[in-house]
């Protein structure tokens, strides 16, 4: 295929820049007519040739930014290209959908498209979905539906149902999901996957079994969801009860269905079942992804079996900060706070979670001035503390009863718009009732409620405990 290249171009056929301008004050295409470089096809298959060889499509699959893009699309509207659907299309698609994409830019080309394609509609959609705003393909979907030229196919509610899992979206989704069955688009396989992972991801486990139950089509991915969608809601024997019947259906698991599984073997704290899972996905020749044998090791750490969890960690080729905190934690959960700490020292690369799996891990040995200690660290390492490192500071604090390092740590999280309401039940446990009183007032009115829970709160807590004092090691920042 020839690559066209955008400065290749005539430079009588360069578009003014005027006219650019005019274009993105939402210049109205229905005023465009066909320029004279359009040829007068005599049948459908001559103009879809001419579409097909025009090389102004071929710039845009090869245009690299969206400058470019702007040029060519300044092309399309003088020689009326952009008035055929199929090229119109293409030209939605780059802008939605590359990594030169301009969503904003991209719905005023849809708005003055004279009649615009469910293709074109599904490409701005997907955009949307897959951009930091994913809402705004609601917004699409909705003036969608008022269109009487076009109306959505499968593909459209495939991407709506992601919007509503991944945003949690109830009544969107049962709504979206109306639609579907009304259409009956819930024979596609594709889409009843969609529904499914949506129902689960809002946690309508229930509803989500029965549609996969009634189904009439379904492949591994249902199942996985299914079984996942069981195991992210903590009901392991539900996710365990659907895996056996997925293999009495003969239906050969994947790594994704394994993954599900182990973590349901964790959640039963039953090692002889998670042993019995590791020795079928060895025999079963699956492919042992970073994901799955982090799971391996983290199921192993959770029924009490480090030794074995440390043979799983030795052995992965390529260590992820899952892994290294996993045995982090595994290891101070069961009182080699020694251990865990080398391991922390031998991490190669600290993040916050890394650094928040050692500190909890002190915090809940009681070691508290030895959790600030680490906390300091981490501090002096650059780390940025979150929500977490923070929770786990209020509860060293508590045991310490070091009233001027827990103001201190409420004030950080002031400052840094961290929410933690729910560990100041805790964070107080520790302190003198007298002395705390103007600041637990304090506190709760910052989290709006007010004197009332001040005075519950004091009357629950019998606090014995002399307040501490602030320790020197914590960073005035």
């Amino acid at each position: 295929m020839t690559v066209y290249n955008v400065t290749k171009v005539r430079s009588h056929q360069l578009i003014p820049k005027p006219l650019l301008n005019l274009f993105f004050s939402r210049l109205s295409l229905h005023s465009l007519s066909l320029s004279t470089h359009k040829p007068n096809p005599t049948s459908w298959n001559a103009t879809r040739t001419y579409v097909l060889s025009n090389p102004l499509l071929s710039l845009l699959e090869n245009c690299k930014s969206f400058s470019q893009f702007k040029q060519i699309q300044a092309q399309m509207i003088l020689t009326g290209l952009i008035l055929d659907g199929f090229a119109s299309s293409r030209l939605i698609s780059f802008c939605a959908l590359t990594e030169s994409r301009n969503l904003d830019y991209c719905i005023i080309i849809l708005n003055n498209l004279q009649n615009p394609n469910v293709f074109s509609w599904n490409a701005v959609i997907r955009g949307c979905v897959e951009s930091e705003y994913p809402q705004k393909g609601l917004v699409l979907y909705k003036r969608m539906l008022t269109r009487a030229d076009c109306r959505p196919d499968n593909y459209t509610y495939s991407f709506l149902f992601k919007v509503c899992a991944n945003l949690v979206l109830s009544y969107m989704g049962f709504e979206i999901l109306g639609q579907v069955l009304k259409m009956g688009f819930d024979k596609d396989m594709y889409l009843f996957n969609g529904i499914i992972h949506m129902l689960v991801s809002i946690g309508e486990l229930g509803l989500a079994h029965k549609v996969f139950d009634d189904g009439c089509v379904r492949d591994l991915v249902s199942w996985n969801s299914l079984i996942n969608g069981y195991v992210r809601r903590r009901q392991a024997r539900e996710a365990m009860g659907i895996y056996q019947k997925m293999i009495t259906e003969q239906v050969k698991p994947d790594e994704v269905t394994m993954i599900g599984v182990v973590s349901a073997c964790a959640q039963l704290e039953s090692l002889e079942l998670g042993r019995e899972t590791h020795r079928y996905i060895e025999e079963s020749g699956l492919n042992l992804k970073i994901s799955l044998v982090n799971a391996l090791m983290d199921m192993y750490v959770k029924c009490g079996d480090l030794e074995a969890g440390k043979v799983v960690f030795d052995n992965m080729r390529k260590k992820t900060v899952v892994s290294w905190t996993t045995m982090i934690v595994g290891h101070a959960k069961n009182g080699l706070l020694d251990m865990a700490w080398k391991l922390f020292h031998d991490m190669p690369e600290k993040n916050v979670v890394a650094w928040n799996a050692i500190i909890g891990s002190y915090v809940q040995a009681n070691l508290s001035l030895e959790a600030l200690e680490l906390f300091r660290e981490m501090q002096l390492s650059n780390m940025k503390p979150d929500k977490v490192t923070m929770l786990h500071c209020l509860s060293a604090c508590s045991q310490l009863g070091a009233l001027d390092t827990g103001i201190w740590t409420h004030n950080y999280i002031k400052k840094h718009n961290l929410s933690l309401d729910v560990a100041l039940d805790d964070f107080l446990s520790g302190f003198q009732a007298q002395t705390q009183w103007h600041f637990l007032h304090q506190i709760h009115l910052s989290f709006g409620t007010g004197t009332t829970i001040s005075h519950r709160m004091l009357q629950l807590h019998c606090l014995l405990n002399p307040f501490g004092h602030a320790l020197p090691l914590i960073s005035q920042e």
